[in-house]
Order: C-alpha cells, then structure tokens, then sequence
C-alpha cells in the first residue's frame, strides 16, 4: 500500500491534535473502543476534515465512535472536487416561481423568482433551491420542497426541533438543500468511496 494521499492544504497533524482534544473534553476516549476511535479518526484525515471548523462531528453510538461530515465539511469536498461556488434561496409562499426540466439533461433550470417582502414576512417556506456552479462553468440547480427537507430533518438527532431550526428555518433549508446538491458531486468524485456511507451528514448549528 501506498502513502495516504491527502489534499495539498490539509494538515492532518493539527486535525488529529483538534479531534483528540475534543473527543477528551467530551469524554469519548474512555467511553468508546479504542478501535473505534482510531477507524472514526482515520476516516477523518481521508476525507480531509477539520473538526475545529466544524467540518465534522465525533458521535458515539454506545462504545463505538463515529465521525459524521457536517455542512462546512461537505462544502470543503466538493470545492477540492471542481465546484466554483453554491447559493442557495428558500421559496415563500406567495413567491413568483418557476422552474423547467431540460428534457435532454434531465437538468432543473430557475427560470423565474420574484419574492416579495409581504411573501418573506408570512414566514410560510415551501421550498428551497440551491444552485452549483463548477469551475469549467457548468451549473446545476437542486430543488427540494418542504416536506422533503422535513424529511431529512427526520433524519437528525432533534428531528428539526432545534433552536437554530425553530429560530432560523430559512438558514437551515438553505444548509440541507446545499448539502444534497453537493452530496452527488461528492460521491461521484474519484474518492467517492470514501464519503459514501449510511449515516446522515450533520447540517444543525
């Protein structure tokens, strides 16, 4: 086997000495397996993670360790894989807006989205889209309605009833539209295999 190749900027040294002081201040190092510790850590260096800017969280399901990707993480990944930049707008309802399919790529197009300010005011989201723009100028919109995003709020620890959903719900559908508009560019890439896995990546503040 080979050196671990890992990405030109990313100090593992520093990321390594960031998690352990972490994971003993939360006093997961006695309460989890030692080899545990060391596969969630590992998976940490391979994905180029800094746990001190909160590119991942370090969770225990009993005595086994895990390490789950966070928002910034996932933005980090996809950035070192070819995408530009990412924004991303809820919908209210009362909003102007329309979408379209390209019937040959398949790919979703904005094509109009007036909002107001009596729109934003009711509170009310419906949606949010976030649009991918790669570095050879290729762009990529993902649209998700509420419900969905309910769903994958389902997925989390708080199922959505955190205060950062409860007080800031446009910044959170932002946060779980970009993380599934980057998710596929991430999982398509070269190390694809590293980032693919079962566990819900963590979008909550």
């Amino acid at each position: 086997m080979g050196d671990l190749k890992l990405p030109s900027n990313y100090s593992a040294e520093n990321s390594i000495r960031s998690a352990w002081l972490i994971l003993q201040d939360n006093g997961l190092v006695s309460k989890c397996t030692p080899a545990s510790v060391a596969n969630a850590l590992l998976k940490m260096v391979l994905q180029g993670l800094n746990p001190n800017k909160h590119q991942c969280a370090f969770i225990a399901y009993g005595d086994k360790l895990t390490m789950q990707r966070e928002y910034a993480g996932s933005i980090a990944i996809a950035k070192r894989n070819g995408m530009k930049s990412v924004t991303a707008q809820v919908v209210y309802e009362g909003d102007d807006f329309e979408f379209l399919v390209d019937t040959e790529t398949a790919l979703k197009k904005i094509t109009k989205h007036v909002q107001t300010i009596a729109s934003m005011t009711s509170g009310k989201i419906i949606a949010a889209y976030a649009m991918v723009e790669m570095s050879d100028g290729r762009k990529s919109v993902e649209i998700m309605t509420m419900p969905q995003i309910q769903s994958a709020w389902n997925m989390g620890a708080t199922k959505g009833q955190s205060p950062a959903h409860k007080n800031f719900p446009d910044q959170m559908c932002m946060k779980t539209v970009i993380n599934r508009a980057v998710k596929l560019l991430i999982n398509s890439s070269d190390d694809g295999d590293l980032f693919s896995d079962d566990e819900p990546e963590v979008i909550e503040t």
